[in-house]
């Protein structure tokens, strides 16, 4: 692996003084004992770790917010544009810039982040703060994992999983790929030890406790351990301070900052955000219009008249991209690049404890949790007594759309998605994996092992 990445360079620490972490710059220093003394120190290097992906190419407030949607068969690059389009045509190969730069920005992250890590234990009061950077650790892990690996139901755990960065490395250092096995194990670590240090308070752009245990469960869900993951579903459901948006909050929340379901979002702020590479900015003709509704997701959404969640889409045609767009992207006060991308909410977890539920074999608990989130959704809503795994995949999709989980949804339970660039791409295909950048397989002289395939 290239070095710059799992050993880490200068970046900024940020000030913890006013509401948004975000806001203001203190320093450019690297995180050393010498820089990190008090628990302030702490507090601003810990707001830095979580920089990166609210502001640069491929983060999560960038391309990968949108990554598995353009993969899928819900949403196209309609314009000509050639920036998250290329995702949408199945074009990150080894020499493609999406491929390098989701692979900079998560192991630059991971860097960082354990730089940090490696001097928190010397602050008194650092609990929590450690847990924030053991739960992103673990997130960052997992979603590499979703980027450049099979996902966990496709294939043997025996096979490649990604590079892993848990300490800061010498230059000299070059890292190899772990098993899928090893991967997961790491991810599963790493939640755990986090959920021992966590606060259960609520605090909008950081991770909880709570949090955590959504990612968990999502984890689990991943690896075919339902019954795991519906007991972490079950806690948060009965536990947590969070509640589903009701039908009248939904179309308003994505304009809000912090709210009663969103358990973990990426704070963005007029200074600090993707810019041109933001959400809003593909998801909008009068941005880069890379990321429109499919005229099969048009006609699904018209068969949901009564459901909320079909109404934020709109029909654009600014700059001649003419499409149906989602409208969860429009920019606090107006400004298209400030959306906060929401990792983890409540309704995930209702969807996360219905598919678990179903796959272990309690179809009326499948049911009743789908009933909970359709309540709130629907206008006039019947409860059903029974649901399918289709039921289950299609409340995924008309609930996080534009969120980020359409085609990983797809594979990890064998199912193809259809593209309407490449057409169909079956669970397991080796298009459904990034190939490792071709500059991180030469700086490792053949010790890095490409993606087949690629």
């Amino acid at each position: 692996m290239k070095k710059i990445y799992l050993v880490g360079l200068a970046f900024a620490l940020f000030t913890s003084a006013c509401d948004d972490v975000l806001e203001k710059t203190s320093s450019t220093q690297l995180p050393t004992e010498e820089a990190i003394t008090s628990i302030e120190d702490l507090t601003n290097a810990v707001n830095g770790v979580y920089m990166d992906q609210a502001t640069e190419v491929g983060s999560y407030a960038a391309e990968f917010g949108i990554y598995a949607d353009l993969r899928g068969g819900d949403f196209e690059s309609v314009s000509t544009n050639n920036h998250a389009g290329m995702i949408y045509r199945y074009q990150t190969g080894p020499n493609d810039s999406m491929s390098k730069d989701f692979y900079t920005v998560f192991y630059t992250s991971l860097a960082r982040l354990n730089s940090v890590l490696s001097v928190a234990g010397n602050i008194e009061g650092s609990e929590a703060l450690q847990g924030e950077l053991y739960a992103l650790r673990a997130l960052y892990h997992f979603d590499l994992a979703r980027l450049f690996a099979q996902l966990p139901t496709t294939t043997d755990m025996s096979g490649l999983g990604i590079v892993l960065s848990t300490e800061v490395y010498p230059t000299t250092y070059i890292g190899t790929r772990a098993t899928l096995q090893q991967t997961y194990d790491q991810i599963l670590s790493d939640l755990n030890t986090a959920l021992g240090l966590l606060s259960k308070d609520q605090q909008t752009g950081r991770i909880n406790y709570w949090a955590a245990l959504g990612i968990r469960a999502r984890a689990y869900l991943y690896l075919g351990q339902n019954e795991n993951a519906l007991a972490d579903c079950k806690e948060i459901i009965a536990n947590s301070p969070y509640r589903l948006y009701t039908r009248d909050e939904y179309p308003t929340v994505w304009l809000q900052e912090g709210s009663v379901e969103s358990m973990f979002e990426i704070l963005t702020t007029q200074n600090y955000n993707a810019q041109r590479n933001s959400i809003g900015y593909f998801t909008h003709a009068s941005g880069y219009g890379e990321c429109a509704a499919t005229e099969a997701f048009v006609e699904e959404l018209a068969k949901h008249p009564d459901d909320i969640r079909t109404t934020l889409f709109a029909e654009e045609t600014d700059n001649g991209y003419n499409g149906v767009y989602p409208q969860k992207y429009n920019g606090r006060d107006g400004q298209i690049y400030v959306n906060n991308p929401k990792i983890i909410r409540l309704s995930e977890v209702y969807l996360i404890a219905a598919e678990a539920a179903l796959k272990s074999g309690d179809a009326t608990a499948a049911a009743g949790y789908i009933n909970d989130l359709r309540q709130n959704r629907i206008e006039n809503y019947t409860d059903v007594a029974s649901v399918t795994i289709d039921d289950i995949l299609l409340e995924r999709r008309l609930e996080l759309y534009a969120e980020g989980h359409a085609a990983f949804d797809a594979w990890r339970n064998g199912r193809s998605v259809n593209n309407t660039f490449v057409g169909e791409v079956p669970s397991g295909d080796n298009r459904t994996v990034c190939a490792i950048p071709i500059s991180e397989i030469n700086v490792a002289h053949g010790e890095l092992q490409q993606n087949p395939g690629y």
